[in-house]
């Protein structure tokens, strides 16, 4: 199975790719959240904001949501995404180390990873764009 975080915005045609690989990043999670611990920074996880509804058909399972319980997608201003990535690029430039993987994900590999999600992060702030993490499995 291969997991990945991908960057979604709120604008549907925003006038630039908004691929992203993040299946480093996925892959790392576990090291990356020790690492954004240490340095007193959110886990990636909290930029998640798929709705139960997507969830629920991602792992392709029946979920009983409440009409009124399902608040929708959660967005956040590409601002907080940039200081975290920016936040975590150097961390890992200081410490390059600090991820325990052999092969793959590598620091390069995830350092890539954040340098992608930089780039729409900051193409979404121009355009005024909201955004979250989604998870693809």
């Amino acid at each position: 199975m291969s997991v990945a975080y991908y960057i979604v915005l709120n604008h549907e045609d925003p006038g630039f790719e908004t691929f992203v690989n993040g299946k480093a990043i996925a892959h790392a999670l576990e090291d990356l959240d020790a690492l954004c611990e240490q340095e007193g920074l959110p886990k990636l996880e909290s930029f998640l904001g798929q709705s139960l509804e997507e969830l629920a058909e991602l792992l392709d399972e029946e979920i009983d949501i409440p009409e009124d319980e399902d608040p929708g997608p959660q967005w956040f201003e590409p601002t907080e995404g940039l200081a975290l990535v920016d936040a975590l690029i150097a961390a890992l430039q200081k410490q390059p180390g600090v991820l325990n993987a052999a092969e793959f994900p590598t620091t390069e590999d995830v350092l890539e990873d954040l340098t992608e999600y930089k780039s729409v992060l900051t193409a979404a702030e121009k355009i005024g764009a909201k955004w979250h993490l989604s998870l693809d499995l």
